[in-house]
């Protein structure tokens, strides 16, 4: 009589591997999924406050300002400019910026803006996913807008 080991004589001779594939298939998924969330959620707060930070760049540096200031009177590609600096974990060619100041209720003109008028600053950022299994590309968009004070 031959001894057989135990796995063997129910014909269970590698279900181990088969099974440890399958949970790390759905482990990993989960793992990157959540990576992946994350990411997407930093880039949905680094959007939302770059809408704001460029606001009060622009709305510092007016047509008005002190020359005390770095880049005054700011212009658009001035606010582009600090935006992609302080854009950390965000791949900077993704990044579009719109600004223009508001004039009148139907009237819009470009960097520098006037005290009392509104300076507008639209921020977009195209995310993309790493996962195979979400959507390629998110379009995230914030937007702010505020009077020029001086």
């Amino acid at each position: 009589m031959k001894i057989r080991n135990v796995r063997q004589q129910h014909g269970e001779a590698g279900n181990a591997l088969v099974e440890f594939a399958v949970s790390m298939v759905v482990i990993l998924t989960l793992l990157f999924g959540i990576i992946d969330v994350g990411r997407a959620l930093y880039a949905y707060d680094w959007v939302s406050n770059a809408a704001r930070l460029g606001t009060r760049f622009a709305m510092v540096r007016g047509s008005s300002c002190s020359q005390l200031l770095g880049g005054c009177p700011a212009i658009q590609s001035d606010v582009v400019a600090y935006l992609n600096n302080n854009a950390q974990g965000i791949n900077t060619n993704e990044i579009k910026v719109h600004t223009h100041c508001i004039v009148g209720e139907n009237s819009f003109s470009i960097l520098p803006c006037a005290p009392g008028t509104q300076v507008y600053v639209e921020v977009q950022y195209s995310f993309s996913f790493l996962s195979p299994l979400a959507p390629h590309s998110w379009l995230m968009t914030s937007s702010s807008q505020v009077y020029v004070s001086r």
